[in-house]
């Protein structure tokens, strides 16, 4: 896949890239891409970029996302969402898979859980605790480990969100988990629809 032709962008894939290259350790390669996002975000090419993007949440579980650049060496991926206002997502996983999710504009609220019961990773019924909740804004980055159960509702107006993925959905397992039932299903994420950016 074609590296983006915005120029942040592009410089922003060589920085990740650089980062690779390094062999660091997981959570600190992924608290330096968290770093270099910054810049990205308070772009204004990548604001106004962000503003001819399709609509791409409008509420669980209708929800897909833009696939703007693949590496075809370290696989990490950019994507991005366009969230309608108020709308809720499931209480998901992202798999194995690092995700930083980026707010370029509109406020999201980002919903932490924990698992309480004894079961294996993969069969229900699931209990869970939740144990956090913050607030973002532009310019913030939530940071989404391996494994971590969550859920985003969007503020009163459309979000725009740039997101860094280690790897392409439909590549790996994710998980939703229902509350009030206690189920669990596995499932590829979000729908991918390639953009140019």
């Amino acid at each position: 896949m074609e590296k983006p032709g915005l120029p942040v962008a592009s410089r922003f894939v060589d920085q990740i890239r650089s980062l690779y290259l390094q062999n660091l350790n997981p959570d600190i390669l992924w608290a330096r891409i968290k770093i270099a996002m910054g810049p990205l975000l308070a772009d204004p090419t990548l604001k106004e970029s962000s503003r001819t993007w399709p609509l791409t949440v409008e509420g669980a579980p209708k929800v897909k996302n833009l696939l703007f650049y693949e590496d075809p060496d370290f696989g990490f991926v950019f994507n991005a969402t366009v969230r309608k206002a108020k709308s809720v997502t499931s209480i998901h996983d992202h798999g194995d898979v690092w995700t930083l999710y980026g707010l370029i504009e509109g406020h999201e609220t980002m919903y932490r859980y924990e698992r309480t019961d004894n079961t294996p990773r993969d069969i229900g019924p699931v209990k869970l605790k939740q144990v956090g909740c913050h607030h973002i804004g532009p310019g913030d980055v939530d940071s989404v480990p391996p494994g971590e159960i969550h859920q985003e509702h969007g503020g009163a107006e459309n979000s725009m969100a740039f997101i860094v993925r280690a790897q392409k959905a439909g590549t790996f397992k994710q998980r939703t988990y229902n509350r009030e039932t206690g189920e669990i299903n596995l499932n590829d994420g979000p729908t991918l629809i390639p953009h140019r950016l």
